[in-house]
């Protein structure tokens, strides 16, 4: 049995899609792949197992699921910290080694994830080095590209563990960053004896968040259009400027939300006449019935919240960004750029995992 610790530099690096499109790729390849997460920070309870959400969902889309109990042993709740900085949590080492046996039995493949960022577990001993000693596994690195610069957390993280990193995969590069990623960073690493196997582009789809539930999100009130709330919102603007201003600026953007005060109804009109997929007022002051009824003929929900702007602003934020797998449609879309990007027989060789 081979294993793949999938680490990342930052959170939200996209690391979880790219797990679960190494799952479904070398399991299209005739392998039996177990995938197991010791570390989760998105705390959920079904059937009155407490597990994490991602590590849920790609569990139960295996072909084999492991018992759900098994696939993340150890989860951050606010009870979890407690009794940690009061020295009272368990061993929690002997319990993911337990977990991880439980699923990997009788797999060709373990794709482990590994928590969030470099740092996150170290207080408990269950950060990138430690999970991968314990359980003895080589590691891949994620990196998310945010502009032009040096690949320092690449060269930090392949110091710091050595032998154990087998590679990189850069994600969410955009065309522009492209040439810079695979012409410039990439022969550097090499020449630093990093092996870098791909590059993902950036697909603002993918990261994108349905107007249903930006509204649950913010526990909105929808007073228009409220059946177009399965549209997916890509990213989103705020408007604090006048009309005109407002139309040039909104028309920089498509597919977004736009977060206003409730009376700004010169702003909201603007957003109106752009393509715009909801609004958000803020300070729970409703629209004039001229921009309720522009808004219904136009299909565009307008969300009433009782928070402020920069309350709003905040939530968007936690929203948007980072990528959510519960959706078939993504992950089919994850797993067709990693195979078109990625050099997985140069991948296989290095986790030395034959097919």
């Amino acid at each position: 049995m081979r294993s793949i610790l999938v680490s990342s530099t930052t959170p939200y690096s996209g690391k979880s899609g790219l797990a679960l499109a190494l799952i479904s790729t070398l399991a299209a390849r005739g392998l039996d792949v177990g995938y197991f997460k010791p570390y989760g920070a998105m705390p959920v309870t079904v059937d009155g197992i407490l597990t994490d959400k991602d590590a849920q969902y790609i569990n139960s889309i295996l072909a084999k699921p492991a018992p759900l109990e098994a696939v993340c042993p150890v989860v951050r709740t606010p009870s979890f910290v407690e009794r940690t900085l009061a020295h009272d949590a368990s061993e929690l080492t002997s319990q993911v080694t337990h977990a991880f046996t439980t699923c990997a039995d009788g797999r060709d493949v373990m794709v482990i994830e590994g928590p969030s960022n470099p740092f996150q577990a170290s207080s408990v001993g269950l950060a990138v080095p430690d999970l991968a000693e314990l359980l003895d596994a080589p590691i891949l690195l994620v990196d998310r590209v945010s502009g032009a610069d040096l690949p320092d957390a690449i060269m930090c993280e392949s110091r710091r563990l050595g032998d154990r990193m087998r590679g990189v995969i850069f994600n969410w590069a955009n065309e522009s960053q492209q040439d810079f990623v695979t012409g410039r960073v990439t022969p550097f690493l090499q020449s630093q004896g990093v092996t870098v196997f791909g590059s993902l582009p950036h697909d603002p789809a993918l990261s994108s968040v349905t107007v249903r539930e930006i509204c649950e999100a913010l526990d909105g009130a929808v007073l228009s259009a409220d059946d177009r709330l399965d549209e997916p919102v890509e990213t989103f603007m705020v408007g604090a400027m006048g009309q005109d201003k407002a139309l040039r600026f909104f028309r920089r953007k498509a597919r977004k939300a736009v977060i206003t005060g409730g009376d700004r109804a010169d702003v909201q009109l603007a957003a109106l006449e752009t393509n715009t997929r909801c609004i958000i007022l803020t300070g729970n002051l409703p629209p004039s019935a001229h921009v309720l009824a522009r808004a219904e003929e136009l299909g565009v929900p307008m969300l009433l919240v009782d928070t402020d702007t920069l309350s709003a602003v905040e939530k968007m934020e936690g929203l948007m960004g980072h990528i959510r797998l519960h959706d078939a449609t993504k992950a089919a879309r994850i797993r067709e750029m990693f195979e078109s990007s990625v050099d997985l027989p140069a991948l296989m060789k290095s986790f030395d995992i034959r097919s």
